[in-house]
């Protein structure tokens, strides 16, 4: 019984402390949804934080061409990996993969509206720069093709690759390429910093850059509350249902 008792107690406190990982959630999606809230639309020309509508548009260099599909689009970014990696320095941790390559766009894509344009900063509309696999949530404004090729798989890779990196793959080693793009023409609400350079993320809070409009951004925030909220009220009913007894049990 006494390891009965131990391991319920343990179980709670686990959920108790689940439902305390769900209230910081929460807490960040009322800070997200204040933003929203207290920020309308404007037309693009203003300074600071702010709303914008708009639809994406090509940059100053103009209609750009994808490597990797040769879809147009305002925006691109092509990434080559080998894996693993072939030299580490000794008593170091890095990441288990080099980085051969990585081909942007010349210039930031816009977005535009009736009234004007501002350059966007591709941290807002690309994912991070991770492995290959870029994590995509909600509904992003970017398109991902993820190419992998290796001795005993190989796939036709475009010319964007240089030819000697593919001859001189060693068979235990594989490439991954990863094309990011964006597409004009996009309707998107974004919430940035917007100031000389153009629109950027936020210093401190909420960034968005989404197809969605701002009342569904809003809907999401008030949805991810409500489950949380759910998700909170279960996890200590039953965290302190098996954890109370338990803790008396083993006093």
């Amino acid at each position: 019984m006494m390891t009965v008792a131990t391991v319920a107690f343990c179980i709670g406190m686990l959920l108790v402390a689940g439902a305390g990982i769900f209230v910081l959630l929460i807490l960040g999606d009322l800070r997200a949804l204040w933003t929203l809230r207290r920020l309308h639309p404007t037309a693009i020309g203003g300074r600071g934080r702010v709303a914008l509508e708009g639809t994406v548009e090509y940059g100053t260099a103009g209609r750009q061409i994808a490597p990797v599909t040769g879809e147009d689009c305002a925006w691109y970014r092509v990434t080559l990996l080998r894996e693993p990696a072939r030299y580490t320095p000794s008593g170091e941790s890095g990441p288990d993969y080099d980085r051969v390559l990585e081909v942007e766009s010349p210039a930031w894509p816009t977005l535009a509206d009736r009234t004007g344009r501002i350059p966007v900063d591709p941290r807002l509309v690309s994912p991070s720069r991770v492995l290959f696999d870029p994590l995509m949530t909600g509904s992003p404004a970017y398109v991902v093709t993820a190419v992998e090729h290796s001795r005993a798989r190989p796939v036709p890779l475009p010319p964007v690759v240089p030819p000697d990196v593919a001859d001189d793959l060693r068979p235990s080693e594989r490439l991954h390429l990863t094309e990011v793009r964006v597409a004009r023409g996009q309707q998107i609400f974004a919430v940035g910093r917007a100031g000389r350079r153009g629109l950027t993320p936020s210093r401190t809070g909420l960034t968005v850059f989404t197809p969605r409009s701002r009342a569904e951004v809003i809907a999401v925030h008030r949805e991810d509350i409500r489950v949380g909220r759910t998700a909170v009220v279960w996890l200590m009913l039953i965290g302190l249902f098996l954890a109370v007894p338990a803790a008396v049990h083993l006093l």
